[in-house]
């Protein structure tokens, strides 16, 4: 993804702050309704509270891209802040995928006889997917659980005996060599074993996660098919079967420890997990990652479950791309010093593809595809703008605390 700046001649994602200069009451003159190439279109108030911004008062924002003519975009340019511009780097982020690949995963979506690619082979492919178009901004790691036929006991012992700990892939930046190393770490996998949920988790926080000294945000992304069967301990319930489940609440636990420390965890929940919908709910609660306005026993689910979609294998995609978008499209909203504050309700995103020139309008819904929203200091565009941009290599230009005028373009 390419960033270019929209106020200044400087490569880069550009930031237009707000440092008392602003054109604040001024009238722009650009074409309005009934001007040639507008149509009789209304005119959009872009980033003074209709849809643009969306300051007080304001209806709901429900994001969408607006077509903008090289007028639109110089209207937009010259009624910008004046001052401050800032060149940040694109946000560094360390992402481990934990992975279960338990017996149940060679299963096929669906009633029994159902057809169709399995759990496993949807999930490897959806990842293989992701991986292979996100940024080396990012850091990536993969560890598979169990990865290794197990054995239930009830003798407590390390995550070793009931986990393949040394085939797990140490995260490192997603260059071309590390990407083809997790493609085909992918490609060598099998489903097999019982599944030791907390065991795996604790061990890639504790050796892949916690330790590194890469740069940026730390993240966990669990993608599980059903409850665990195994304890942290690696011993089972019931019989020693290793069918029984087990006690969910220590995985909340270690999540909800692991924010502490500063490492959000996110959750996706494949076709089987349907009996683990509340734990999984609540991890995300605690892990830092539930959406806004979820409920821990649904609908929506605070973590991304999947147990209903009709076609799995594209849902878990647009759900891992959901996950990475929210990593590797957000952008800080910088501090810009001498006392100003930055208007959030001021705030306007342009995209430059090859075909022409886009306003992205933001979007308040946590489920947001095509938009952009503010999350506490940051700007995170919404996962199809994320991956658009990224799989195009559009520019894109953001300007914090600008006043854009009324713009004759349609709503």
């Amino acid at each position: 993804m390419k960033t270019t700046a929209l106020l200044s001649c400087i490569s880069g994602l550009a930031f237009c702050l707000a440092c008392g200069s602003t054109k604040e009451e001024s009238s722009v003159s650009v074409p309005t309704a009934g001007s040639p190439g507008i149509a009789g279109a209304p005119p959009l108030d872009v980033g003074n509270g209709t849809s643009g911004g969306g300051g007080a008062g304001s209806g709901p924002k429900t994001g969408g891209v607006v077509t903008l003519t090289p007028e639109q975009v110089a209207a937009i340019n010259n009624n910008a802040c004046d001052g401050w511009s800032v060149e940040p780097e694109t946000k560094p982020a360390v992402l481990e995928f934990v992975v279960d690949t338990s017996l149940s995963m060679n299963e096929r979506p669906g009633p029994r006889g159902a057809t169709g690619p399995t759990k496993w082979e949807s999930t490897r492919d959806a990842l293989k997917s992701v991986i292979s178009t996100l940024p080396d901004s990012i850091a990536a790691g993969l560890l598979f659980y169990p990865n290794r036929e197990n054995r239930a006991s009830s003798r407590p012992g390390p995550a070793d005996s009931c986990v393949n700990t040394n085939a797990g892939t140490a995260p490192a930046p997603l260059t071309a060599a590390q990407k083809a190393t997790l493609l085909a770490t992918l490609d060598a996998t099998d489903p097999e074993g019982w599944t030791p949920t907390d065991a795996a988790y604790q061990h890639a926080l504790q050796t892949a996660i916690l330790p590194t000294q890469l740069p940026g945000d730390k993240y966990m992304l669990l993608i599980t098919d059903g409850l665990p069967t195994l304890r942290g301990d690696c011993t089972s319930a019931g019989n020693g079967a290793g069918i029984t489940p087990v006690e969910s609440q220590p995985i909340v636990d270690h999540i909800g420890a692991a924010l502490g420390q500063g490492v959000r965890t996110f959750l996706i929940g494949s076709p089987g997990s349907e009996g683990g919908r509340t734990w999984m709910s609540e991890a995300a609660i605690v892990g830092g990652t539930a959406a806004a306005g979820c409920k821990v026993m649904g609908p929506p689910f605070c973590h991304l479950d999947m147990t209903t979609s009709a076609d799995f294998g594209t849902a878990l995609k647009a759900g891992l791309n959901k996950v990475t978008g929210s990593i590797a499209c957000t952008y800080d909203i910088p501090d810009p010093g001498q006392g100003q504050v930055i208007d959030n309700n001021l705030i306007n995103l342009i995209v430059t593809t090859a075909s022409g020139t886009e306003l992205v309008l933001p979007d308040d819904d946590a489920d947001c595809t095509e938009g952009w929203r503010i999350a506490g200091n940051q700007v995170v565009l919404c996962e199809g703008t994320c991956s658009r941009v990224q799989r195009d290599n559009d520019s894109i230009q953001l300007l914090f605390g600008c006043q854009s005028g009324s713009i004759g373009v349609p709503k």
